[in-house]
């Protein structure tokens, strides 16, 4: 009697587990892998530690999130990467960089790696830029950006329906341990 009130006490409070946990997104950028941590309730992950691995387990290099949650580096290896975002008090989340992903790395950014956030110089706009030409360029960005936000979404959107799911379990379950405690009362 008493393991069944601790199994359903267990999956009662399994979803509120999962309430604060972390999420780390991570895309590549032209020669550059950028992301993005944040908690389930949207708030960023600030000033947190991030390891990037080679899926063999060696470590390749140690960064931490800004005060927004982002986090940038070039990679000077084209291999199958591991991005693990440690955020404290036992929260952690990690994410694959497939190699075909990445660029090709040149011999001058394996040799030295890149600080960021860079700055970004103005380009000055040549007086040929025409408005299809304009047009076609906007386009092209747009789409870039919208697959990308697709592709997040559709990762959240499996995160999400697998914690609905267990949470929805650990809910029957809780009530079916009410009812067997109530009839057990009873009787």
């Amino acid at each position: 009697m008493r393991s069944i009130r601790n199994f359903a006490f267990l999956m009662a409070v399994a979803p509120l587990l999962f309430a604060h946990r972390v999420n780390i997104f991570a895309q590549v950028k032209g020669d550059s892998i950028i992301g993005q941590c944040y908690y389930s309730d949207g708030v960023p992950v600030r000033n947190q530690k991030i390891e990037v691995f080679r899926i063999s387990g060696e470590t390749l290099m140690q960064l931490e999130t800004d005060s927004a949650g982002y986090f940038r580096f070039a990679p000077r290896i084209k291999d199958d990467l591991k991005i693990i975002l440690y955020a404290g008090m036992g929260h952690k989340a990690e994410t694959v960089i497939k190699a075909s992903d990445l660029p090709e790395v040149t011999k001058s950014r394996a040799e030295k790696p890149r600080s960021f956030p860079e700055k970004v110089e103005a380009v000055p706009v040549k007086d040929e830029l025409n408005e299809e030409a304009l047009r076609k360029i906007v386009e092209d960005v747009v789409e870039e950006e919208f697959n990308s936000l697709r592709q997040l979404i559709d990762k959240q959107q499996k995160s999400i329906s697998l914690t609905t799911i267990i949470g929805g379990i650990g809910y029957i379950l809780g009530i079916f341990g009410l009812i067997v405690l109530l009839r057990k009362k009873r009787s």
